[in-house]
């Protein structure tokens, strides 16, 4: 979960402002909290999940693909609003990944 899904990367670019989350994050192992984490992932596409009501613009889309070292072509975004019911659903699993980022910051065991 918090090597993937948590919503922990900060992706933005002159007004535009999303945070990611999503198999993406595990390529590009960019957010401090990989230094804590032994999971990796090799892929040749991935998907990076944004909460935001609008498409990510260009620059965004390239930052990805620099850091995950994927082609543009091979990544999808997905974006959703908060207010949507995807999005609500999304922060409502926020909470989880919450704990488990607390739990992980306290060194707990989260191998298992």
């Amino acid at each position: 979960c918090l090597g993937s899904q948590y919503a922990g990367w900060n992706l933005s670019s002159e007004g535009y402002f999303a945070m990611g989350s999503g198999p993406a994050r595990a390529l590009a192992r960019v957010e401090p909290l990989f230094a804590t984490l032994t999971y990796r992932d090799a892929a040749s596409s991935a998907v990076v999940v944004l909460e935001t009501a609008e498409p990510p613009p260009p620059p965004v889309v390239k930052k990805v693909a620099n850091a995950t070292g994927l082609q543009a072509e091979r990544l999808t975004f997905l974006y959703a609003p908060t207010q949507s019911l995807a999005g609500t659903v999304q922060i409502v699993c926020r909470v989880l990944e919450v704990a488990l980022h607390k739990a992980n910051d306290l060194r707990f065991p989260l191998e298992n």
